[in-house]
């Protein structure tokens, strides 16, 4: 039996809102006692020397394997690139060190963030390399910028057709290197160089370290399929096989579940044991992922109402009728539903095909909305109705805010966007999350971000919409708990529970601490100390 005794510290045990002083005492990976002060014995002795321990941050959407495999290319974000020619002075420097007809392949690029607020054109590219096939991956994941060579590779011409949710983005008749949405990003990607499957295991865990370092505990992958089709369950497979640190969920697309031979006529029971099974426990089956429109910053996000930048409301992913028999499908194999909706018009859409699978007899798995940016009040009010969870990126407030409130949704819409105020004003379940790799990872800062709403220029998006400090951590803990439907064994500290939990060198909960990951000092999981601040 492998025992800790955690003395002297300041508790937060997210069940109530004020700090006490205390001991916790764990025993194989459970918190067996806590009290005012527990005499040592055989178990070995952490002095927390009065700072403060709270449950570990349950993320609930993110992207591990992309930013595991991001690390290798070619980095394009804010904080890297300013203009065109940064992007072009970077993408330059790796074809240098790489062979004539190799692929270069960035990431983070985001154009309403460089100083000439546009796209760089495929000349602009071509005038890099047309020696090498350029692709670079927009921070939204729902486009991307191809040069000439990386186009005709991919035989996407002036006259291939456009899919049903996905375009190739013209000027004047001619390509001009835009691919947006999923369905038309997806002609290109089978043609970028594949990682192979220890490349994949070795991105992962990276992404492992960086996740537990702030502080993260549990973390959902949101969308197995997104980065390599089949192949990411194939690494995930092998993946969750090794003696891994961080907890894990699986969200896995639904198209994969549909065609893979693997996969495909599996119940949701079933895939999930075998996961289970494979990683002694470690990993389990989230749900069945969907995705029913794009991004607000590139314009596909389906509004009800037009941009304020264009006369454009964008559209819905997949047919209502379709949408609603492909609920009613996995439902009945009994997968929890996850599905992605930005703009108003997709959660609408959702809600109302959700609805449908409610008359299932004896289905009451967990039915979510990812990102809710612009969702209307009577949306949550629906929610709350029809028994759906959701998870909100109010990350976006922070990074893309300006554009935001500026360019694409105007001001009256941008101060009510990401309104988690209102899922907790009406007592609907929902989580906060950064959707990593579109913006970084780190629950302190999506914490903040919910609370003081602020842009990168200091900006409020709603001032009545801020988030208490404690509402947000409770999200970020108790109610990812819940909303994974684990909170008999974690979200709080409580006897009985798994000792997932991080150790802060100050009170999160006083406001005039800065939130910053420089706070975090110890991670545990199950007891094991898997993080320590150097």
């Amino acid at each position: 039996m492998t025992t800790l005794l955690i003395k002297n510290a300041n508790i937060i045990d997210m069940v109530f809102d004020t700090p006490y002083f205390g001991d916790i005492l764990i025993e194989d990976g459970k918190i067996v006692h806590i009290d005012e002060e527990i005499a040592a014995g055989e178990e070995d002795v952490l002095d927390a020397e009065g700072r403060f321990v709270l449950p570990g941050f349950i993320d609930t959407h993110s992207h591990l394997l992309l930013y595991g495999l991001y690390k290798s290319l070619v980095d394009l974000t804010p904080e890297v690139v300013k203009n065109v020619a940064d992007i072009q002075d970077a993408l330059k420097a790796r074809a240098a060190d790489t062979p004539a007809g190799e692929w270069i392949v960035g990431h983070g690029y985001s154009e309403i963030e460089l100083e000439e607020d546009r796209h760089i054109t495929v000349e602009e590219l071509d005038a890099v390399s047309t020696d090498h096939p350029i692709y670079i991956r927009h921070s939204s994941a729902h486009m991307g910028v191809a040069n000439s060579r990386a186009l005709e590779i991919a035989n996407i011409t002036k006259d291939t057709p456009d899919l049903d949710g996905g375009y190739f983005a013209r000027t004047d008749g001619k390509l001009n290197g835009l691919l947006f949405e999923l369905p038309a990003v997806e002609v290109l990607l089978p043609h970028l160089p594949k990682p192979t499957k220890e490349e994949m295991i070795h991105a992962l865990e990276a992404a492992e370290s960086d996740y537990i370092e702030r502080g993260i505990t549990t973390a959902t992958e949101a969308c197995v399929g997104l980065a390599h089709g089949a192949d990411d369950y194939d690494a995930f497979n092998a993946y969750i096989q090794q003696d891994n640190k961080l907890k894990l969920r699986l969200m896995i697309d639904y198209h994969l579940l549909m065609e893979s031979e693997a996969l495909k006529d599996l119940s949701f029971s079933e895939l999930k044991g075998r996961i289970e099974a494979l990683s002694d426990g470690q990993c389990t089956l989230d749900s069945a992922k969907f995705f029913q429109d794009g991004s607000i910053q590139i314009n596909t996000a389906a509004l009800t109402r037009d941009y304020h930048n264009v006369a454009d409301k964008s559209h819905i992913i997949i047919p209502q009728d379709k949408l609603e028999a492909l609920y009613l499908d996995f439902a009945r194999r009994g997968y929890p539903l996850t599905t992605h909706g930005n703009g108003d018009a997709a959660i609408k859409s959702i809600i109302e095909a959700y609805s449908k699978v409610e008359a299932l007899p004896d289905y009451d798995a967990v039915k979510r909305i990812e990102h809710i940016q612009t969702g209307e009040y009577a949306d949550i009010e629906a929610m709350k109705a029809h028994h759906i969870d959701g998870s909100f990126f109010t990350n976006h407030i922070y990074y893309f805010g300006d554009k935001h409130y500026e360019k694409f949704l105007g001001p009256e819409r941008a101060e009510k966007m990401d309104p988690a105020r209102w899922a907790e004003d009406l007592g609907v379940l929902y989580t906060l999350h950064s959707d990593c790799p579109v913006t970084p990872i780190s629950p302190l800062d999506t914490i903040r971000i919910a609370c003081d709403r602020k842009t990168k220029s200091g900006r409020v998006l709603g001032e009545d919409m801020k988030l208490t400090r404690f509402e947000a951590l409770k999200a970020m803990t108790v109610n990812g708990a819940k909303l994974n439907r684990t909170e008999d064994r974690n979200g709080t500290i409580d006897i009985g529970k798994d000792a997932d939990l991080i150790i802060l060198d100050e009170n999160p909960l006083d406001e005039d601490i800065a939130l910053s990951d420089a706070l975090i000092h110890y991670t545990f999981i199950d007891g094991r100390m898997v993080y320590r601040k150097s």
